[in-house]
């Protein structure tokens, strides 16, 4: 299949029609599906043909003012669906179209999930259900009237209010929902189908009361309170912070098995995928539990700033999803620990979005063209946008940014909007006083456009007698795919002087906008030259490029007083010891004052705190090791971080001990309570069984069958590459216990296709076979292949057998889900950081996976590997 023509930026003008409203009525048959559409048409520019956009359907009939069209009026061809002379004149276009939402596997538009029909049309799926132009930029009220048999499909949702109920003959029954707020025809959902309804309500600060609905299989009831709980938290913290209300009577929420994406914020009518619904302390872990907290209100925060403000194009996707993912991160940030989670999400960004900046697949935040847009749900368009509105938070300040964001929302309020009118709007009302700015807006809207992450490189001179530390900056950005030359953007840059003590010096805001500039700063003089405390808070998404040594990073690491530099300072000292011992060295000095740090903390901690330890005993990722690594050896690197964790346990084996007995009394309180307990509980856990230790083991596995999922699945993971008995007895026993919830045995897929084996490869054949894999599924294909990608000895063996197997489960995924094929193909965009033989052996698998007949989606991230 020849590659599709790219979709441009510049190429964008809008649609010349108007469609105010909407009328759809969907008839649900046994085997097929009747989607009569009445489209209200108002043409913007004479003599301009009518074209709309449809993949699988089957026109039944078709007129223009209840008048049928004759054969030559009209043309199909492809997808497209095209009248070449319609009225000047607003007029109503009838269409009945027949679909088989049965027969989709692609997840996209109408598709049957266990015994229900439910629907997902963003970007552009809408077209599956009945021709229409699918762009986000033609906003309509719709009027949705869904009729179904009444025994298979007792429940039947859509968009906005449930205005009128039918009793029909033959036990049929029908529901109209009318949703008064325009909206584009992505942001449309409908289910029909036998689930349970939990039911509350909540009262805005404007006195509505809206019904709250989740909508289950039967059996998951139980599993409900926590999202319904986080739902109505996100409600009233909209109200709060931004002074967002709700604006429907209802609000619906409907668990679905298979799903291609994390949830989706369809006005009124959020579809999820059920892993971020169904929960409890038993079933799901802290972080699981937090996630789904996150996730809800990320769908719900959308209403806003998504739904109530669109999306131009697609190429303005980051305007709602950077946004958003920013709004969920400040939420979780107050609900819980501001300095836990802001160091998750930096690890995030780390980890994800700068390797895809580093590689064959980067992007800017605001792409310039697409062949298909599903290869733009990135960490790009979600966290480094959410980073770009971190920064301009951080530059303005909280008061003025909120003023913008007020500024934004009135202004565009029930339009379809672009980045540019976001931050227009913002830095419109962050000024309305009259306030300068202080950076240069246009070399902040860089960030938009330009691809990469910046280093920062930072040079200093000490002056002992003055107390003088003069601060040389420069920024450069690398080159990356069709951007070879970059310009200056804007970095804010929060630092502060530390010394023995603590802070010597305020924390203050250096703003970087040129590519080169200099700061001098004055503290007290002394011989030595205090600790440099930069980037705090992760101010700007850069990476850094400064001596410090170890007695600075170990100052910092003890006095600091931001959280986020702490933990900074401890991942430098990790990363220069894995590095080491993946080359086969070992940084004495380093590793014995990390030791002996690490011991403090263990004796002193206050298990009140103890989320942000733990965080600061977590080991750097794999990925971001990769990057500085060249050329890039991931056994090595994976046995370097096994046998640090096992030095570690043996070295600290009676304080790790002690905490143990310290937290046990954390180990059964409820979420959020008692997470600090178990997440050090977690850290002790690796370590110990890392080093040998039997007393250990033997706790891990009784935590297998416990009351607490945290546990159990801490003790996995700690288990996990240590070959011993109590490895695989925990294996069977987790199994045993979930195989009936499909949700949770997910995980157990993945643990398992994880597992350094050395028949693994023939393990996660095996697995693909499994009676209880459900290969139509993502969340299952997500955690078998995505855990064999992330199984490194097995993954990376010498013969790239690993690489070639997942080339051939890519293509058979991508025959009936592009999108999942598509996002999975990246598991090869790092191939050219290995070593030669490596590379040699993954070159080969991708160009045999682009000899295969590949879908649009995955042919376009293939063709950008080997570019």
């Amino acid at each position: 299949m020849a590659a599709a023509a790219p979709i441009r930026l510049v190429d964008y003008t809008p649609w010349p029609f108007a469609l105010p409203d909407i009328h759809l009525n969907v008839d649900v048959r046994s085997d097929h599906v009747l989607v009569t559409s009445r489209l209200l048409l108002e043409p913007q520019q004479a003599g301009v043909p009518l074209e709309l956009r449809g993949v699988e359907l089957e026109i039944e009939s078709i007129a223009i003012d209840e008048e049928a069209l004759p054969d030559g009026a009209w043309r199909q061809s492809g997808d497209e669906l095209s009248i070449p002379e319609p009225p000047a004149e607003p007029f109503a276009l009838s269409l009945r179209c027949r679909i088989d939402p049965y027969r989709n596997t692609s997840l996209e538009g109408l598709y049957a999930s266990g015994g229900m029909l439910t629907s997902q049309c963003e970007a552009e799926g809408f077209r599956r259900i009945t021709y229409h132009p699918d762009r986000p930029d033609v906003l309509s009220r719709w009027t949705v009237r869904i009729e179904a048999d009444r025994a298979s499909c007792p429940v039947l949702l859509s968009n906005g209010n449930a205005t009128e109920t039918q009793d029909l003959p033959g036990n049929r029954h029908a529901v109209t929902w009318k949703d008064p707020h325009p909206k584009p025809s992505y942001l449309f959902a409908l289910v029909a189908g036998d689930l349970e309804e939990i039911r509350d309500h909540y009262v805005t600060s404007q006195g509505r009361e809206v019904t709250l609905r989740l909508h289950v299989e039967r059996g998951d009831e139980p599993y409900t309170a926590h999202a319904m709980a986080s739902l109505k938290r996100a409600m009233a913290w909209d109200e709060q912070v931004y002074g967002l209300a709700y604006d429907l009577d209802e609000y619906n929420i409907v668990a679905v098995r298979h799903f291609n994406m994390g949830a989706m914020e369809n006005k009124s009518l959020n579809i999820f995928n059920s892993k971020l619904v169904l929960a409890d302390s038993e079933t799901a872990t802290d972080g699981e539990l937090e996630r789904i907290e996150s996730v809800i209100a990320h769908e719900y925060f959308h209403n806003w700033t998504g739904n109530r403000i669109t999306c131009r194009d697609w190429f303005q996707l980051s305007l709602k999803e950077g946004l958003t993912v920013y709004r969920d991160q400040c939420f979780t940030a107050d609900l819980h620990s501001p300095a836990v989670k802001r160091i998750e999400d930096v690890s995030t960004l780390r980890n994800t979005q700068f390797r895809e900046d580093a590689g064959p697949t980067a992007h800017p935040v605001k792409p310039s063209e697409y062949q298909a847009i599903d290869n733009f749900y990135t960490t790009t368009i979600y966290e480094k946008g959410a980073e770009l509105i971190r920064m301009l938070r951080t530059l303005l300040g909280q008061e003025r940014f909120m003023k913008g964001m007020a500024t934004y929302v009135s202004r565009f309020d029930g339009t379809a909007a672009t980045t540019e009118d976001f931050v227009d709007a913002v830095l419109s009302g962050a000024s309305a006083g009259g306030e300068d700015l202080g950076f240069d807006p246009e070399r902040f809207r860089r960030w938009y456009h330009q691809a990469g992450t910046p280093e920062l490189q930072v040079e200093r001179h000490w002056e002992p007698e003055r107390g003088e530390l003069t601060l040389h900056f420069r920024q450069t950005t690398p080159a990356t795919p069709g951007q070879k030359q970059k310009d200056p953007l804007v970095l804010p840059v929060a630092l502060a002087l530390i010394g023995p003590d603590g802070p010597l010096t305020d924390e203050q805001l250096f703003i970087l906008d040129a590519e080169e500039a200099s700061l001098s700063i004055t503290t007290n003089p002394q011989a030595q030259p205090p600790a440099l405390s930069i980037l705090r808070g992760f101010s700007a998404p850069v990476t850094l490029t400064m001596e410090m040594p170890l007695a600075e990073n170990l100052q910092i690491l003890a006095a600091d007083n931001d959280p986020f530099s702490r933990w900074d300072a401890g991942q430098r000292l990790f990363r220069q010891v894995l590095l080491a011992r993946s080359a086969g060295s070992v940084k004495s000095d380093v590793e014995e004052a990390l030791t002996s740090s690490i011991n403090q903390r263990l004796v002193e901690v206050d298990l009140s705190q103890g989320s942000e330890l733990a965080t600061l005993l977590s080991l750097p990722g794999l990925a971001e090791l990769e990057a500085l690594q060249s050329p890039v050896d991931p056994p090595a690197l994976f046995q370097a971080a096994l046998d640090l964790r096992s030095a570690l346990g043996a070295r600290l084996e009676q304080p790790m001990q002690a905490l143990l007995q310290r937290c046990q009394a954390g180990w059964d309180q409820s979420w959020p309570e008692g997470q600090g307990e178990r997440q050090l509980t977690a850290v002790a856990w690796s370590w110990l069984v890392a080093a040998g230790h039997q007393e250990s083991r033997k706790q891990a596995l009784e935590a297998v069958s416990g009351s607490s999922m945290t546990l159990a699945r801490a003790a996995l993971r700690a288990l996990h590459p240590i070959a011993c008995r109590e490895r695989e007895e925990a294996s069977a026993v987790f199994f045993d216990r979930w195989q009936d919830r499909p949700v949770i045995l997910d995980s157990w897929f993945a643990q398992e296709a994880s597992m350094p084996r050395a028949d693994g490869l023939e393990r996660v054949q095996a697995l693909m076979q499994h009676p209880r894999f459900d290969p139509l599924a993502p969340n299952s294909l997500r955690a078998v292949l995505g855990g064999f990608a992330a199984n490194v000895l097995v993954f990376h063996a010498a013969g790239g057998h690993g690489y070639r197997f997942m080339a051939e489960q890519i293509a058979a995924v991508d025959k009936r889900n592009p999108v999942t094929a598509s996002r999975m193909a990246k598991v090869f965009s790092r191939w050219r950081s290995y070593g030669t033989q490596r590379q040699q052996e993954m070159r080969t698998a991708i160009e045999a996976l682009a000899s295969a007949e590949l879908s649009t989606n995955t042919r376009e991230v293939v063709s950008m590997l080997l570019a």
